[in-house]
């Protein structure tokens, strides 16, 4: 861990993006070194100067190389197995916005996890089972977090994968005496149906998600406490419910906790209630649902090519807190993606609720047309047709 680093604002990094996957310009930074500190923890020379501008306020300041390159994740990839991309998306993006609560984006930069190898998050993946004698005699002592193979086949009484996939993302701060890693948090993303064998499906209620996800949250709290460099630093961690192969919804986090002053367990279990619907599959007997059929039908009425408007809602705490819209359809000239555009902007404020963050995605068979955004306690949209 004894790098030489970078603070930037790069804030068009897609990953702090929840839906446009555009690359913005990076701002310039200055060089910083970095020394070693006690306790393993990184610091950079701090009478070198920090880039402070963020395009928004949700979003972290990352750090970069020396060379001026992103450093990915160590075990980048491994959420490549859960159910879907918008799964991965839903799963990546929470963690930070839940991490807020503890690492304020004020003051706090970000990295990808750099303690927990892909290799080790694999095997912590796996079901676990008694170490051979080999394993015994090489100092193994690692078990999967996922319960023993039963050897059943009913889905009564199989034991099942409740976990998923590992997210960490670690968080750094200035001080007098330069940066330093200041929290992890890590996301457990956990199966609410577990796919197995030929075509078989197994359901898992939530309480039992739950219970037994703050139970591996522990233990995997346990095990970082023993990865180099981490510390007694605040260790957050969020239990994401993914959602099913054929929701395209994404999933939620279902509950967090944290682990401070070098605990090796989680304590203070916060349940956390947010859903997401997808309209107009469901939700339409809400005041919001019955808005997006207005404005669903207000557009087809005025571009009537189109294949498809639907919208993924958002809710925390039964409130709807988010508004993502994709529409697709088949163009033929740019008047017509300027001329729809434009209309969308007008039915959009007609019929879409105020103070609400609305994303409009318009989309054809040669990729993104058009986008339009508004954030929350702004009352017009942000448009952009693309060349």
């Amino acid at each position: 861990m004894n790098k030489k680093w970078l603070l930037t604002s790069m804030a068009g990094l897609a990953m702090f993006l929840a839906s446009c996957d555009r690359l913005p310009n990076s701002d310039e930074s200055d060089e910083q070194v970095s020394e070693q500190t006690e306790g393993g923890e990184e610091a950079v020379d701090s009478t070198d100067t920090v880039v402070e501008t963020r395009i928004d306020d949700n979003y972290y300041r990352p750090l970069i190389t020396e060379d001026g390159s992103y450093e990915p994740s160590l075990n980048r990839g491994i959420t490549r197995s859960l159910n879907s991309n918008v799964n991965i998306k839903t799963f990546e993006n929470d963690l930070m916005r839940l991490s807020h609560k503890y690492f304020s984006t004020e003051d706090h930069y970000f990295q990808e996890g750099q303690f927990l190898p892909a290799d080790l998050a694999t095997s912590w993946l796996r079901r676990a089972e008694p170490l051979t004698e080999k394993q015994i005699e090489n100092g193994e002592t690692i078990l999967g977090l996922n319960p023993e193979d039963n050897g059943s086949e009913d889905p009564e009484s199989r034991a099942p994968n409740y976990l998923s996939s590992i997210l960490e993302q670690d968080f750094y701060t200035k001080t007098d005496d330069g940066i330093k890693l200041s929290g992890i948090s890590i996301g457990l993303a956990l199966n609410s149906v577990e796919y197995y064998g030929d075509n078989q499906q197994q359901p898992i209620p939530r309480d039992v998600l739950k219970r037994e996800g703050q139970r591996i949250g522990s233990e995997v709290v346990s095990r970082m406490r023993q990865l180099d460099g981490v510390g007694s630093v605040p260790i957050m961690v969020g239990l994401y419910e993914q959602s099913t192969r054929d929701n395209f919804a994404g999933g939620v986090y279902i509950s967090q906790g944290i682990s401070q002053d070098g605990a090796e367990a989680v304590s203070d279990w916060t349940d956390l209630n947010e859903k997401r619907l997808v309209f107009p599959v469901e939700g339409m007997q809400s005041a919001e649902g019955n808005s997006f059929a207005n404005f669903k039908s207000e557009v087809e009425n005025f571009f009537p090519n189109l294949s498809g408007v639907t919208g993924i809602a958002h809710y925390v705490d039964d409130a709807l807190v988010s508004l993502q819209i994709d529409i697709v359809t088949q163009f033929y000239g740019k008047g017509e993606i300027v001329a729809f555009t434009q209309y969308l902007n007008e039915a959009a404020n007609a019929y879409l609720s105020e103070n609400l963050p609305i994303e409009i995605k318009v989309e054809s068979l040669n990729g993104i047309e058009s986008f339009l955004k508004r954030d929350a306690g702004e009352t017009e949209f942000n448009t952009h047709v693309f060349n």
